[in-house]
């Protein structure tokens, strides 16, 4: 009996071991199959929107995870997915590179949204208007190489969701992204944060207007409007966006520029002799005798700002260009991009975000252009690029001047240098992505949204 016994337990003990495979093998089966799905236990009304961004310096693609109402939701452990490479102007000759190099990043991309979600999760890329300068022959082939792969792409696809992003609109979806972090977005207009940020090209100046200011608003003088609405989190928003040219980083150095090409400038650090290109144009750039000289340099930025521009309506900022009439929606400004670069240079912006009054902008610009000698700027500004450097003085007199001569803010007006804003217990670089894809999935039906 005893033996029998034994039998009987050793049995049991061999078909408990069998389960026990049988049910580990199951679980780590189910794993595998909902890892390859990327985030398949999220909630059924979750969506997701893909954003590519392709600019000058970078091309990157953005994944986030929103919940029905349009709440940001981690993927894993962080608020988007993210992920970057070369730029398109390593590709200008070569769209088919580019192509590769935009497949890779989607490949990565799709595997992070639920397989049951993809054909309804948007896919998008943005170029930055500078692509244009490639030429028309070469910037069509480069979005038509991203047409065509998008086409058999998993993910929703439109066409009009490849597109060379206008300035102003690129500017109203950055406004989107730091009001949205900033818990502001479904609050009144009068709750937002106004942004004004510097790209290459370009400096975008955003803020919000009540629906009667905007009711009134003039057009532009080529027929298109100062004020959009833009639906976010279910609230309109009525938005004065919009780009000034040439006022970008590099577009304002060859507008400075051009008015002492091949005689010497104020604008340049002492001793510096060598050119400056911008899309095709070369510019002679030769110190003046003395150094930089931050009040003579001013003069030249001022006239490349065209203050004394006609003004068609009433209250223009600078090129003619109307301010938006001003109101609640521009009394907080931040500063995003190049202006907080600027200020994160000379380190007058310590911080991811970092309160400071214009003042300090004037003040960063004159210790600059004081500067006697190349290695006196190296030591001054030891971060930026060696290439920018001989331009640093020009860079910020052009910061504080358009601030306050060609904005009108008070220099002693408080203002944001913000690059990161701290959400939800994560930190999250401003960019443009995030509210293209907010304004997505702000709406019941994504395709009837155009980016």
């Amino acid at each position: 009996m005893a033996k029998a016994g034994v039998t009987r337990t050793s049995l049991l003990a061999l078909l408990l071991l069998f389960l026990l495979h049988f049910c580990v093998g199951s679980v780590t089966a189910l794993r595998q199959k909902v890892g390859n799905q990327g985030q398949e236990a999220s909630g059924g009304n979750d969506r997701y929107v893909v954003v590519f961004n392709t600019g000058t310096l970078h091309t990157d693609v953005h994944v986030f995870r929103f919940d029905e109402n349009a709440n940001l939701l981690k993927i894993d452990d962080k608020l988007e997915f993210f992920e970057q490479d070369s730029s398109f102007k390593s590709y200008a000759e070569n769209p088919e590179g580019f192509a590769n190099l935009v497949a890779t990043l989607l490949k990565k991309a799709v595997s992070v949204v639920p397989t049951s979600l993809q054909p309804e999760t948007p896919l998008i890329l943005g170029a930055e208007d500078e692509l244009l300068f490639l030429g028309e022959e070469m910037s069509e082939k480069i979005l038509q190489v991203v047409h065509d792969l998008f086409k058999k792409s998993s993910l929703l696809y439109k066409p009009e969701w490849v597109t060379v992003l206008p300035a102003a609109k690129q500017g109203a979806y950055l406004w989107g992204t730091i009001n949205y972090l900033l818990g502001n977005v479904g609050s009144d207009y009068s709750k937002t944060v106004a942004v004004l940020a510097q790209e290459s090209a370009s400096a975008q100046m955003t803020y919000a207007l009540s629906a009667k200011a905007a009711a009134n608003a003039p057009m532009f003088s080529k027929g298109e409007q100062y004020i959009a609405m833009h639906y976010l989190q279910e609230t309109n928003y009525y938005l004065y966006s919009h780009g000034y040219f040439p006022y970008g980083v590099y577009a304002l150095r060859a507008e400075v520029l051009k008015y002492t090409n091949d005689t010497y400038t104020y604008c340049v650090t002492n001793g510096y002799n060598g050119q400056f290109k911008y899309h095709g144009e070369a510019y002679n750039v030769i110190s003046a005798p003395t150094g930089s000289n931050y009040e003579k340099c001013k003069a030249n930025v001022i006239r490349a700002l065209h203050l004394n521009a006609t003004c068609r309506v009433k209250n223009c900022t600078f090129n003619g260009v109307w301010n938006g009439g001003g109101g609640a929606g521009v009394d907080k400004l931040y500063l995003a991009r190049g202006f907080y670069d600027a200020g994160s240079d000379t380190n007058i912006a310590g911080k991811p975000s970092t309160e400071l009054r214009l003042l300090d902008y004037q003040k960063a610009a004159k210790m600059v252009c004081e500067v006697k000698s190349f290695e006196e700027a190296h030591i001054l500004l030891p971060v930026v690029d060696l290439v920018e450097l001989p331009y640093s003085c020009l860079d910020f007199v052009f910061v504080y001047t358009m601030l306050v001569d060609g904005f009108g803010f008070d220099p002693k007006m408080m203002v944001t240098a913000v690059k990161e804003v701290e959400y939800a217990g994560s930190i999250m670089t401003v960019q443009w992505p995030l509210g293209a894809a907010l304004e997505l999935v702000s709406s019941n039906n994504t395709r009837k949204n155009d980016i």
